[in-house]
């Protein structure tokens, strides 16, 4: 029987992105245990547990996380996570490509990077992710 923490990285190296909003994440780790009762709660904690396996990343933390915690509706106010480790060939190569391979890669590798008590890196890092996430939309949709 596979771990939470265990479901939440093959869930991982299986997803083209290189990194998941802890919400996305939460819905596929549901859908792989078929565990409709996992909350939140218990997988930040799960993961958190395991440095050496998951990064997260949360680019509101700062100065600007009053402002989002203003709103009713806060769908993209969460931590990432990122798989430490290499995510090998589980991802699709066959599909991805060379160049969303590269992205997937370098947006993996500088989250390993990223002081997480720095605002700043932690939007530089932010504002990578998103770019990644929509060039793979705009690449896959070229290549259909």
């Amino acid at each position: 029987m596979e771990t939470l923490p265990d479901t939440a990285e093959t869930v991982l190296r299986r997803h083209p992105a290189p990194a998941l909003r802890l919400s996305e994440l939460l819905r596929l780790v549901r859908l792989a245990l078929r565990d409709p009762a996992l909350d939140r709660d218990r997988l930040l904690q799960s993961l958190s547990a395991r440095p050496e396996r998951f990064r997260l990343l949360d680019p509101w933390k700062g100065p600007w996380r009053r402002v989002v915690e203003g709103r009713a509706s806060k769908p993209h106010a969460e931590p990432w996570v990122v798989l430490v480790a290499d995510p090998g060939g589980d991802a699709g190569a066959a599909v991805e490509g060379v160049s969303l391979g590269r992205m997937r890669s370098c947006v993996r590798w500088m989250a390993g990077a990223v002081d997480p008590t720095s605002a700043w890196s932690l939007a530089r890092w932010h504002g990578l992710a998103l770019a990644e996430t929509s060039a793979r939309a705009a690449l896959v949709r070229k290549a259909a």
